[in-house]
């Protein structure tokens, strides 16, 4: 599945949710709550391309050339982290 700004900007609107309904007994400290909502939000969007996103990586992989010699190229397989 493709990135979603449906999906996304729901997960970051819960967040802020999540953030807006916190008494000032819970937050405490005004600078580490926003540290945390900032968290909360970057984490939002990590999380999102982990998810939905495709890595396509154009080329031919490994060769072998037909009269022998070193195999050449490049493959690369991996995932978002």
């Amino acid at each position: 599945m493709a990135l979603d700004k449906d999906i996304l900007g729901q997960a970051l609107y819960n967040a802020l949710v999540d953030y807006n309904n916190k008494t000032s007994d819970v937050i405490g400290d005004i600078e580490t709550a926003r540290l945390a909502f900032c968290k909360a939000m970057a984490n939002e969007i990590i999380n999102h391309f982990k998810t939905y996103s495709t890595l396509n990586i154009p080329g031919s992989g490994l060769l072998a050339p037909s009269g022998g010699g070193a195999v050449t190229g490049a493959s690369v397989t991996g995932t978002i982290n």
